[in-house]
């Protein structure tokens, strides 16, 4: 076979070697999803030639969705090759009886929160996406009218929220096609297996698949999409930058809602205002996607109306010359029984060291509005302080965020900055 191992497997090397040398801590494992077909084996493959200079930890992870007849015997054959290479290797099954909604975002969400679970903290996460995944993503996202957000489609690196913490994610192939990695395991003699969902036509990233080839003959390949990719990641950082200045310009933080003056938010680009007001939605309602166009411009009229918006479970309204988003009381989390650390509608942490037998942690609400001192009340707008955590014993209230700071029962509020969020959603 007329095939250049060795040039692929230094390219892939750099790239490994490069990104290990931008970190500032040494991963607890590396972590290599591997589901048994082509892309994902090759990614293993061209690992087991990595000569991984600092001796990292590598673990395999093979996530069994069973939803197919076979797919346990996939995973038995990822393992005995991971046997013969001298990986360690996991089989991770997903119970998905009481699943609703979109099959393959349910998938895609219990195959990371797995995967994250099983892996040592610290960890890196690899998946074998490439070039052709990237291609057929942007015109997924191009079918539905996505903008720059939409269309920057995959990064090499990202981060993924679960369960309140961060996992890192490297997808080192992403410049290499398909076939680059067909070529690999054809190099080394290994079979793979083909998952019969990728030839059923219900499913549109089948049907986006094969219309790639009919654009490649139109001059518009796959390395042409995955230029236009990089250009709208490009510009998605930019445009998300700017919005950051914008909101360390005139926004800020007030008890936990975000808060932007009226007439400078008013003076903004439309697409600057989409970008506040969507991420502002998602960081107060702890959304895992952006909300909808239609509603971000909904609620943006409403601003320009002076009318209060519902939505997301988040409340916009205009109070004197600012803006204020604040969370919506009917969308937070019920009554839970208190602990020390209980993280509350994940903003609000309990911090105490005293018993908490027979406490509760719930919004205020309207009974707890009316137990808080006038002149508090008069302090946090009504909209704002009924969804904000009080502690209770039956009926009465024992401390909320702002009413005892030397309490010994405490709110802290946990979520991540909203600024560092601007660059990071």
């Amino acid at each position: 076979m007329n095939y250049d191992f060795d040039a692929i497997s230094g390219t892939f090397n750099k790239k490994i070697d490069s990104f290990l040398d931008t970190l500032c801590y040494r991963p607890a494992s590396l972590g290599i999803a591997v589901s048994g077909g082509s892309d994902s084996l090759g990614l293993l493959y061209l690992i087991n030639s990595w000569p991984n200079p600092t001796n990292l930890k590598i673990l395999v992870l093979t996530v069994d969705h069973d939803l197919r007849h076979g797919s346990a015997k996939d995973a038995t054959y990822v393992s005995e090759l991971c046997k013969k290479l001298g990986f360690p290797h996991t089989t991770l099954l997903w119970d998905h009886e009481d699943m609703t909604g979109n099959l393959s975002a349910n998938a895609r969400e219990a195959r990371y929160k797995l995967m994250k679970k099983s892996l040592p903290v610290n960890s890196i996460l690899m998946t074998g996406h490439t070039l052709d995944d990237q291609a057929e993503t942007f015109l997924m996202r191009l079918r539905r009218g996505s903008g720059v957000d939409g269309l920057a489609s995959m990064t090499e690196q990202n981060y993924l929220l679960i369960d309140d913490d961060k996992m890192t994610l490297f997808r080192p192939l992403l410049e290499f096609e398909r076939q680059t990695m067909r070529d690999v395991l054809n190099y080394k003699k290994v079979n793979w297996i083909d998952d019969p969902t990728n030839k059923d036509q219900s499913f549109e990233r089948v049907r986006v698949r094969e219309l790639v080839s009919t654009f490649a003959e139109l001059g518009i390949d796959k390395n042409t999409i995955g230029k236009t990719a990089l250009l709208m990641q490009s510009a998605k950082i930019a445009l998300n930058q700017f919005a950051l200045d914008c909101y360390e310009k005139f926004g800020s933080c007030d008890y936990g809602d975000l808060v932007f003056d009226f007439d400078e938010f008013a003076n903004q680009p439309v697409d600057i205002k989409r970008r506040l007001i969507a991420a502002a939605q998602k960081w107060i309602s702890n959304l895992k996607y952006r909300p909808r166009l239609t509603q971000v411009d909904a609620l943006i009229s409403s601003i320009d109306e002076k009318v209060t918006f519902s939505g997301s479970g988040t409340i916009c309204y205009v109070h004197g010359k600012s803006i204020k988003i604040t969370r919506e009381v009917n969308a937070c989390d019920k009554a839970v029984g208190a602990s020390n650390g209980i993280i509350f509608d994940n903003r609000w942490k309990l911090i105490t060291s005293e018993s908490i037998d027979g406490l509760t942690v719930k919004c205020l609400g309207e009974h707890g509005y009316t137990l808080l001192d006038p002149n508090l009340r008069k302090k946090i707008p009504y909209k704002t302080i009924i969804a904000l955590p009080g502690l209770f014993k039956d009926r009465n209230l024992i401390n909320f965020p702002f009413l005892d700071p030397s309490s010994k029962f405490r709110f802290s509020f946990c979520k991540q900055p909203f600024n560092q969020f601007l660059l990071d959603h």
